[in-house]
């Protein structure tokens, strides 16, 4: 039996909560609590979800973790030698970045030289098109002129060509009467859905969804997880309060509530879409077990 252990039960007891009552309440296993009251951290499944239960435990009770970690923290494992991995594949991945950014900086001057070389070739084409698009309509005019001086006679009137000019000119003006009308009128565009954050604590977190014609929630457990949801209104009245596992899917419709709180244990085993978006956590689920969120609904004004 450990001082944590102590304090945790005697706090348990102080709210008459049984060690069952306690697993209700927090979805931990029952042997992972008395192992949590006895000091015995050899039952957790690792040394990460020591601190996650205490925290757990601690906040279902009434008390402040942080400030148990602190008085307790030679009570509690660390969990250093878990850590290193992780801080080995970071390393790797920034040496494998650093390699891949390497190689394309080398590759940049080749790169600038061919855009050079193809930006030539372009402007050369582009000039000589132009000289002989340029040149064409002289030829025509040089050869029609010396042909009217040989015949000495006055060039013909165009009248073909007249025609088709003041019939062109017509249809230009149909069509720009036809179109007028319809740049006059304002096109309207469907507001984009918004879901904003607006307050952040240290466990908890606010969020308003706007410009949305409707509140709906999809919760889906990953295969072989399992995850704690309680989801209630304002008023406390409960729209879910259960433990959704191994890929179970629950659909919530909260078009008609103004403000809906989320109290999700084991986040990182439940995945949360808003109107069909997925819906990112404030706080990291390796992290941070108990997501506690609040969203503030306002619906979208349709006229």
């Amino acid at each position: 039996m450990t001082e944590l252990g102590d304090r945790l039960r005697e706090a348990r007891e102080a709210k008459n909560l049984t060690l069952d009552d306690l697993q209700n309440l927090t979805k931990i296993q029952k042997r992972y609590l008395i192992g949590i009251e006895e000091g015995n951290y050899n039952v957790m499944p690792g040394k990460f979800y020591v601190r996650a239960f205490i925290k757990q435990y601690a906040e279902a009770v009434g008390l402040e973790a942080e400030q148990l970690f602190d008085e307790y923290k030679t009570d509690i494992p660390g969990t250093y030698n878990e850590d290193i991995p992780e801080q080995i594949s970071r390393v790797r991945t920034r040496k494998q970045i650093s390699t891949k950014s390497s190689k394309l900086v080398e590759m940049v001057p080749m790169i600038l030289v061919i855009v050079f070389i193809l930006g030539g070739l372009f402007a050369f084409w582009w000039f000589q098109k132009g000289n002989d698009v340029a040149e064409s309509p002289k030829k025509e005019i040089e050869s029609e002129q010396t042909q009217y001086d040989e015949s000495n006679e006055d060039p013909p009137n165009n009248k073909k060509d007249e025609d088709v000019d003041d019939a062109v000119a017509g249809e230009t003006d149909d069509t720009t009467d036809d179109t007028s009308g319809e740049d006059d009128e304002a096109v309207e565009e469907k507001p984009v859905q918004e879901l904003v954050q607006t307050e952040k604590g240290s466990s908890t977190a606010t969020y308003e969804l706007k410009n949305a014609e409707a509140f709906m929630v999809e919760l889906t457990a990953k295969v072989d997880g399992q995850a704690w949801v309680d989801v209630k209104n304002k008023k406390n009245h409960k729209f879910i309060y259960e433990t959704i596992a191994d890929g179970q899917m629950e659909k919530l419709d909260l078009t008609n509530e103004t403000e809906v709180i989320f109290n999700i244990g084991r986040s990182s085993d439940l995945e949360v879409k808003i109107n069909g978006e997925i819906f990112e956590y404030p706080f990291d689920p390796s992290k941070v077990v108990t997501q506690k969120i609040t969203i503030r609904y306002t619906p979208a004004v349709t006229e």
